[in-house]
């Protein structure tokens, strides 16, 4: 495992390029070599039409090379740079990274640059995290129903004191099913509630987690970070999510950690390799002498979890 340098507000960028590196599927698909033709995309006299493409192009060119040499990890060689990643990012999406920027809205801008690229390996990879969904929205009076297709990359985990304390114990209660009263249905011309239920159709290669830890405080008027813990187990049943035939058991190999205030704290990432758990912080890369979940503090700090189909 290699560390990156952490130059600034860059500790999510580096905590998602780790648990993106050690997803073994997608720095395959990415890294790997067709003559390398593709990887290197070179602006010159483009009209405005072009800039976009070119700025996601080039989010999927460094992202390769950081890849390719992350995976350079011969002891002694020094952290990788990670900064002309991050201007590619800035580029594509508009953020400014000279403040701390969250880590779950990195990742999500990573998978939307790959599947912008045009290019059916990236779109491969952004597609691991891909969860489908079928929703059906349903007038109670007259039946009338519209049925849509949706997509995510991320299952968000609400916390606190009327939701579950263990991960699998949410899931197994997972629902995205709600109704919405007052609602008038163009068909019968009626006002009456409307039944939205929600199935997931199809369970994407990895499942990521993220924790919503932040919350607003009415008396100061600000988000603030929700310390409620949660247990999460090494393997996950996602059977009652899906009616799908597929595969539902899952295995933990990644955690992002989220310390401090909710809008400029620190992120760090806990990730497994080669059946063993590293702790990489910025450069520092240490391996965990025990599983990190046994860690007492660990389950107030998750903030995104990653796990594989097994």
């Amino acid at each position: 495992m290699r560390g990156l340098i952490n130059v600034g507000s860059h500790c999510a960028v580096n905590s998602v390029l780790q648990c993106l590196y050690v997803t073994d599927d997608f720095r395959i698909t990415l890294t790997r070599s067709d003559d390398d033709d593709d990887d290197v995309v070179v602006v010159d006299d483009v009209d405005d039409a072009d800039c976009d493409r070119a700025s996601y192009s080039t989010v999927t060119s460094e992202l390769t090379s950081v890849l390719r040499d992350m995976d350079r990890n011969t002891p002694g060689m020094p952290p990788c740079d990670p900064n002309s990643l991050v201007d590619a990012l800035i580029r594509y999406s508009g953020m400014t990274y000279e403040v701390q920027q969250d880590a779950d809205s990195v990742f999500k801008c990573v998978l939307n640059a790959l599947a912008d690229d045009g290019d059916p390996r990236c779109k491969q990879a952004s597609d691991l995290w891909t969860i489908r969904k079928r929703q059906s929205a349903k007038c109670s009076t007259c039946n009338a129903e519209c049925v849509s297709h949706h997509a995510a990359n991320n299952v968000i985990v609400y916390i606190g004191e009327n939701e579950p304390s263990k991960l699998q114990d949410y899931m197994d209660d997972y629902s995205e099913s709600f109704r919405v009263s007052d609602y008038h249905c163009g068909t019968c011309q009626e006002e009456t509630e409307l039944n939205v239920n929600t199935d997931i159709t199809e369970l994407p290669a990895v499942l990521c987690f993220t924790l919503a830890r932040g919350q607003r405080c009415v008396q100061r008027g600000e988000l603030m970070v929700n310390a409620s813990a949660i247990d999460v187990p090494e393997e996950l049943d996602c059977s009652r999510m899906s009616a799908t035939s597929q595969p539902t058991k899952y295995e933990l190999y990644g955690m992002i950690t989220h310390t401090g205030p909710y809008e400029f704290g620190h992120y760090a990432a806990f990730v497994k390799k080669m059946s063993k758990w590293y702790f990489v912080d910025g450069d520092v890369v240490k391996q965990c002498p025990v599983l990190p979940l046994s860690y007492c503090n660990l389950p107030a700090h998750l903030y995104m979890l990653m796990y594989r189909r097994i």
